[in-house]
């Protein structure tokens, strides 16, 4: 009991330091809950939270999990212990965050999550990219990509998942195998190494060259997000290889990051997939507000997001080439309004 109370009072003057001095426009608070704010991409996804409230006057709180299951379900007791009214949840794991979403929408608080998704257990709606579609998509360029080069069949490739446990690392793993396992059985592609990396940029180093250590025989790497990429690209600068198409090692990445989008303009990234992470972040507002406000729900021919259950407001992907990085820039930062 007495560690409840003082979870609660610790709770109360973390949230009177954050406010004091603030006035708000409206009553409405909202918590978004994000699993590492280290990644530009979830920085991008908060500035379109707190864009689209600075449009309505409501508040928002954000929460950075660190990773951390734990620490992010924590955080979500803590928004309900301070009353907020919706929650805009980027989970750390597909599973280990279902009692505490359980619990929210319990409490008639609307459950939004963003990016990724846990098993559907009432929540509103998951907001983000097919993350399974998309990653087929990237595998896809990366073959066509292998076959224009004109290299030698098997081509060898590495692929780099992300966090384990994650619904981003488990349906982007299953999108690039959907596409590799078929060439694998047909004797086109190798897959040399699969192998987790966490979306670290640090851990996507360390596991390459603990692959390059012992086969430098690699035609092509993709990885489910650009941290890992770039790391592996460090990697493979640091052993001497040539990278990128035609006669390098081809390099597919996911989330088009500045970074990734630079290491494309250099050639030292061949593709990679855009998402839009800043209009997460804005949809997700403006999907809790129109709930609370207007007694918005999602249209009815929205589909059901077959990984987890949810319904599914799809926001854009795009591969991207050094072609079309312009366009992929305006689709990342341009906010629209939500399906009505």
């Amino acid at each position: 009991m007495r560690k409840h109370f003082l979870r609660i009072l610790m709770v109360l003057l973390l949230i009177g330091t954050m406010f004091t001095g603030a006035s708000a426009a409206s009553d409405m608070q909202f918590s978004v809950l994000v699993c590492n704010m280290a990644h530009p991409f979830f920085v991008d996804l908060v500035k379109g939270a707190e864009d689209a409230a600075e449009e309505l006057g409501v508040e928002v709180l954000t929460y950075d999990a660190q990773d951390d299951s734990a620490q992010q379900v924590r955080q979500v007791e803590d928004s309900v212990v301070l009353g907020i009214d919706a929650l805009i949840l980027n989970p750390t794991d597909v599973d280990a965050l279902v009692p505490a979403v359980r619990q929210v929408i319990a409490e008639g608080i609307p459950v939004f999550t963003a990016d990724r998704d846990v098993r559907n257990v009432g929540q509103v709606a998951y907001i983000g990219t097919n993350n399974v579609v998309a990653a087929e998509e990237g595998a896809k360029k990366m073959i066509a990509l292998l076959d224009d080069s004109g290299k030698e069949k098997p081509w060898r490739v590495v692929v780099l998942d992300g966090t384990p446990g994650s619904s981003a690392a488990i349906e982007r793993g299953q999108g690039f195998m959907n596409i590799l396992e078929p060439l694998g059985e047909a004797g086109d592609v190798e897959v040399v190494a699969k192998l987790t990396a966490n979306f670290d940029r640090s851990t996507g180093l360390n596991v390459m060259q603990d692959i390059l250590a012992t086969d430098k025989d690699i035609d092509a790497i993709i990885t489910a997000n650009d941290e890992m990429a770039l790391g592996a690209i460090t990697a493979m600068k640091e052993a001497g290889m040539e990278i990128g198409y035609p006669d390098g090692v081809v390099v597919v990445g996911f989330d088009a990051i500045t970074d990734a989008f630079e290491a494309i303009r250099k050639g030292e990234m061949d593709a990679t997939v855009a998402q839009a992470p800043y209009l997460m972040g804005y949809w997700g507002v403006h999907a809790a507000y129109a709930s609370l406000a207007e007694g918005w729900v999602p249209p009815e021919e929205i589909p059901v997001y077959e990984p987890t259950g949810s319904l599914h407001l799809g926001t854009p992907s795009l591969v991207v080439t050094a072609d079309n990085i312009d366009q992929a820039a305006e689709l990342i930062l341009t906010p629209t309004p939500i399906p009505r």
